[in-house]
């Protein structure tokens, strides 16, 4: 890396700096940690439940008498759900006390984990998990958004890292507990206990978290605002290439492990289970590296991941070569949400509910497309051809975050 573009990412201005300028805190200068990890829980628990299901696809597909393909929409239809439920809900519920929304989405979530641990069969359980989209919608708009009302404006970063850290760690730690949960117990003991865990939350949520009346009136109308904003946009077609990418990879990394590095099922969960771990380090690597530079943490964030899948196809054919990129994708994958959402966050300032709300929608139409796009391919293709275009479509990043104006020039065109 040259000096000029050494000194363009540090001339950012620092994460703090910008969210004392943008994001006035209500707090009267009290810091609520234990309501920021109850609302780092919550997301946790949600996108456990929405990924988990991607460990347990094989089972489920087994148990309930249909094709892999078609479980996939396990994956797919909580996506679709969420990006419709977003905006509706961002909209809705623009006047109600954020403390009651986010106990409301706690109380769906148990619903959903405990319908479909019970599901007699496949229609039932996608019931379940279309209101479980419901609940993801909802809670990645308001919960990142709910960080300047818990502590004072100079943690505010930190406050969003720790409530993003539950989407990361969830979604790296997923697939390898859902593969190990139905290799053990079946894949109803595995969701229930995610409603276990949901149900924890939920009385965590309870008890920690203060009212939070709405501030902001919002209307679909000021939703738009976000296309009105360089920057914002840039994040959002960043999201969307990466996500798409992600995830057109991820679905089908136990088969490309078979297929490509002929790692039997036995190992799978133990490389899975890689993956998520250098994907916790990744995730907290980020939150130190955004504070001086979100464009350089998703810059080096968005090149491991192109590079890993990229390479799985041409040296992930050996067991060793397969699982240092698994590592290294999990690495990279970790700065992922935390980075993109403190980029909306940022660019959007004290609108961010209205960023966030389309920021989902775009995200998980994405998780979604890649998801359904990516398992067209693996049945026409292979798995190879799925990796190289999940790569090169996640590339495409590069030139939304690196076109998008500095936040100093986006302020002064808000």
């Amino acid at each position: 890396m040259n000096s000029s573009t050494t000194s363009e990412l540090t001339a950012e201005p620092a994460l703090g700096e910008r969210a004392r300028a943008d994001v006035p805190s209500t707090t009267s200068g009290g810091t609520d940690w234990a309501a920021v990890w109850a609302v780092a829980a919550g997301a946790f628990a949600l996108v456990m439940s929405e990924f988990l299901a991607i460990g347990l696809l094989p089972d489920v597909a087994k148990s309930l008498g249909v094709s892999e393909g078609t479980a996939g929409l396990m994956v797919t239809a909580p996506g679709l759900m969420a990006a419709l439920s977003a905006p509706l809900l961002t909209v809705a519920a623009a006047r109600v006390d954020r403390r009651a929304i986010l106990l409301s989405l706690s109380v769906l979530l148990v619903a959903s984990d405990l319908l479909a641990a019970l599901a007699p069969a496949f229609s039932v359980l996608m019931v379940a998990r279309l209101l479980l989209g419901v609940a993801v919608g909802g809670f990645w708009t308001i919960g990142v958004s709910v960080a300047p009302r818990l502590v004072p404006a100079q943690v505010v970063p930190r406050a969003a890292s720790v409530i993003t850290s539950g989407i990361t760690l969830a979604t790296v730690a997923s697939l390898p507990l859902g593969s190990l949960a139905g290799d053990l117990l079946g894949w109803r003991a595995g969701f229930l206990i995610i409603a276990g865990l949901a149900l924890a939350t939920l009385v965590l949520q309870f008890f920690a978290l203060p009212r939070m009346p709405a501030q902001h009136a919002v209307t679909f109308g000021s939703l738009l605002t976000l296309f009105k904003l360089r920057r914002a946009r840039a994040g959002v077609i960043a999201s969307v290439l990466v996500f798409f990418g992600h995830f057109a990879g991820y679905t089908y990394l136990s088969p490309a492990l078979h297929d490509l590095a002929h790692i039997d099922s036995t190992w799978t969960t133990p490389v899975l289970l890689l993956f998520g771990v250098t994907g916790i380090v990744g995730n907290f690597a980020a939150g130190m590296t955004a504070a001086r530079s979100i464009r350089g943490t998703l810059t080096a964030g968005v090149i491991l991941l192109v590079a890993s899948l990229a390479l799985l196809p041409l040296i992930g054919t050996t067991a060793p070569g397969a699982v240092v990129l698994v590592g290294l994708w999990g690495l990279a994958w970790g700065a992922m949400p935390l980075g993109l959402q403190l980029w909306i966050l940022d660019a959007m300032g004290e609108k961010a509910d209205s960023g966030l709300a389309l920021f989902i929608s775009a995200s998980q139409l994405a998780l979604a497309a890649g998801a359904f796009l990516g398992g067209v391919t693996v049945d026409s293709a292979g798995v190879s051809p799925d990796l190289l275009i999940a790569a090169a479509v996640s590339a495409g990043a590069l030139i939304a975050l690196w076109t998008a104006p500095r936040l100093s020039a986006a302020r002064n065109n808000r």
